[in-house]
């Protein structure tokens, strides 16, 4: 579908330099919002997240008037490299030196719960919009973390289930050796089981690996009809990219694909592909006049379930700070939890107790090159998938903020 664009106002977005602070303090209310992406910038999973997320945040605040509570609102960035300790050290800085309101963090997983480790400690509110791992809002909750993106969990089951029931009943799973990795083999393997099929082998391979051409070839001599994704970002790309020499592409099923994967392979190398996201840019009319804009500023970057979820969360905090009267980060979180979600790109979204989004999720498959109608058409949406069906509930997510913890 072809969409026009249009611009923005330019936004007031800070930059900070210094050394790293000390331990973490609570902050005090002062009705002056800080706002920190705090996520891969120049790594492996940059292009689902990094530079854009950061724009996605910087449109919300524009959207939203640049001001809340009588202040402008300030936008900081960081890198995380991908690396636990410096994600950690980063999240203790800008707490200590800026007291930033709420972080959104994006990335590896990993790097996102040692920051949201931290903020938790300081009272400070974190929105997970690119980090997929269920221990956000499962056994390393947050009483100020919200978690926006999916986990693994739903990414598996969106499409676990249609894959069985059209004959896919044999799984090879490729799994990149890291908490996101091994926690979508894991959802993966319940997915398949569930629905009636097995999980035959799995190979483990290092997280930015350049060479899976042996795990391609022992997938194939499992006999395996299906050979199963549990990887992401450029290793999602290399596992694609290297299967089709072997003849295995039509064997492929991809659990966390991001628009950018789709658009850096190309529509010939990825045709077809189904899986499950929680945003198209395509899905009605918000999304797509939010996606046009977002598309003239990103140079061409179709809007990732990262970048939309960066935008719906910081959109939905900063409602909850004008409608809370304050930054006080304990009472903009029960707000938020309070008050409904609404901006269109969710569909019967709402927040539960631990701190989890639920919402209906999107089985899509990636057009063929004569189905596209331009470089943005990247999917047919196939079915809509209540959340209900999804997400697990607060009780059941090991949270021990919960009522039943």
């Amino acid at each position: 579908m072809k969409i026009k664009a249009t611009m923005t106002a330019a936004l007031m977005a800070g930059t900070i330099a210094g050394t790293f602070g000390a331990g973490a303090l609570a902050q005090d209310s002062d009705n002056q919002v800080k706002l920190l992406v705090l996520d891969d910038m120049t790594g492996i999973y940059s292009g689902n997240g990094g530079p854009n997320t950061r724009l996605a945040v910087e449109m919300a605040v524009e959207d939203f008037g640049g001001s809340v509570l009588g202040n402008p609102i300030e936008v900081l960035s960081a890198d995380h490299q991908g690396k636990p300790d410096i994600g950690s050290a980063l999240a203790q800085r800008f707490i200590d030196e800026e007291a930033v309101d709420a972080m959104t963090l994006g990335g590896s997983s990993a790097v996102g719960l040692a920051a949201q480790g931290r903020a938790a400690e300081a009272g400070v509110v974190t929105l997970v919009s690119g980090g997929y791992a269920p221990n956000f809002v499962g056994d390393q909750c947050s009483p100020y973390g919200v978690q926006w993106a999916p986990t693994t969990r739903e990414l598996a089951r969106g499409v676990a289930g249609a894959v069985v029931e059209s004959g896919g009943d044999s799984w090879y799973l490729l799994t990149a050796d890291y908490v996101f990795g091994h926690g979508l083999s894991k959802d993966a393997t319940e997915a398949v089981e569930d629905a009636g099929g097995s999980v035959v082998g799995e190979t483990v391979h290092p997280l930015n690996t350049n060479d899976l051409a042996s795990a391609l070839l022992s997938a194939q001599g499992s006999g395996a009809n299906v050979i199963g994704l549990a990887n992401a970002g450029t290793d999602l790309e290399t596992a694609i990219k290297q299967a089709g020499p072997f003849g295995l592409s039509d064997k492929l099923v991809a659990m966390l694909v991001f628009a950018n994967n789709v658009q850096a392979l190309g529509l010939e190398t990825t045709q077809n592909i189904r899986m499950a996201t929680s945003f198209y840019y395509d899905l009605n009319d918000t999304t797509r006049e939010w996606g046009a804009r977002f598309l003239e500023r990103s140079g061409g970057a179709v809007p990732t379930m990262g970048h939309a979820g960066a935008y719906a969360a910081v959109t939905h905090y900063l409602k909850a700070v004008e409608a809370a009267g304050t930054d006080d980060d304990a009472t903009v979180t029960a707000k938020m939890k309070e008050m409904p979600i609404d901006g269109g790109f969710y569909e019967n979204a709402s927040i539960q107790e631990n701190g989890r989004v639920i919402y209906d999720m999107l089985l899509v498959e990636v057009n063929t090159p004569e189905e596209s109608e331009g470089p943005a058409d990247l999917y047919e949406i196939v079915a809509r998938i209540p959340g209900q069906d999804l997400f697990l509930s607060a009780a059941e997510s090991g949270c021990a903020l919960t009522a039943a913890n």
